[in-house]
C-alpha cells in the first residue's frame, strides 16, 4: 500500500466519524485535512489538522505526521509568553507530540510524528490509533490552550 492509499483510508475512518475531511496536494506533497470538532470541556472548540507522510529516506518506513492548528492571531505581545508557558505546559500534561508557536502566522500548533511499521494492515490501524489519540489530546489541552493564546503573561 503507498501513501496515499494510506490516506484514503484514514479519510474513510474519519468520515465514518462524521468529519469533514479534504484530501488535497500541497506542494507536491498528499495532505489529508480534517477538522476535529466537539473539542474542549463545552465540547464546542474546533482545530484543522492536516495529516502527511514526511520523507526521511534513512528510516525504512513511512513517517507519519500530524500537524494541527489549534488557535489562529495570537497577540504580537503574547507570542513570547505564550512559548513560555508552552514548554511547561508540554513538560506537565502533554502525554503525546507537543504544543509549540508558530511565530510567522501567529498561531498555536500541536505536531505528532510516528514511523509506522508492519504490514499494511498494521500500518493503518496504527496511523488511525494515532489519530484518535491526538484528538483526544487536543480535546482535552484545548480550554487551556486557548487560555494561553489569549493571555500567557
Amino acid at each position: 500500500m503507498n501513501q496515499l492509499e494510506l490516506l484514503e483510508k484514514l479519510q474513510d475512518h474519519l468520515r465514518r466519524a462524521k468529519l469533514d475531511t479534504m484530501l488535497t496536494e500541497v506542494h507536491g506533497v498528499n495532505v489529508l485535512k480534517v477538522t476535529l470538532v466537539g473539542l474542549g470541556d463545552k465540547e464546542q472548540g474546533s482545530a484543522i489538522a492536516e495529516i502527511n507522510f514526511m520523507n526521511f529516506d534513512e528510516m525504512d518506513a513511512p513517517v507519519f505526521q500530524i500537524f494541527t492548528t489549534v488557535a489562529l492571531n495570537i497577540d504580537e505581545s503574547n507570542i513570547e509568553p505564550c512559548i513560555i508557558e508552552l514548554s511547561k505546559y508540554n513538560l506537565e500534561y502533554v502525554l503525546i507530540g507537543t504544543f509549540q508557536v508558530y511565530a510567522p502566522y501567529r498561531q498555536i500548533y500541536h505536531r505528532y510524528t510516528q514511523v509506522l511499521i508492519g504490514s499494511d494492515e498494521e500500518q493503518t490501524e496504527q496511523a488511525k490509533a494515532a489519530l484518535d489519540l491526538v484528538a483526544t489530546q487536543i480535546s482535552a489541552a484545548y480550554d487551556d490552550i486557548l487560555a494561553y493564546a489569549e493571555d500567557a503573561s
